[in-house]
């Protein structure tokens, strides 16, 4: 599994990275300290403590075009 750390600002970026997790064929996890949550649920999303400090866990298959997809919203943290 590879791994994303992601910047989520509000609701809409939460939305967006959702639905570029459900383009992955494979499960995507949202990861936050202890926390593992589905990325492709936006329920799971909202569940998270809080937006800092939030990365990505993708299969190899879809980090590319997971990669990139994020890029063009914006979301990766450097």
């Amino acid at each position: 599994m590879k791994i994303i750390p992601v910047y989520l600002r509000d609701m809409q970026d939460a939305k967006h990275l959702v639905q570029a997790a459900e383009a992955c064929k494979k499960e995507v996890d949202l990861l936050c300290g202890r926390y593992v949550v589905d990325a492709k649920s936006m329920l799971g999303v909202f569940s998270l403590p809080t937006f800092d400090d939030v990365e990505l866990g993708a299969e190899e298959e879809d980090e590319e075009k997971l990669r990139k997809t994020l890029e063009s919203l914006k979301l990766i943290r450097e």
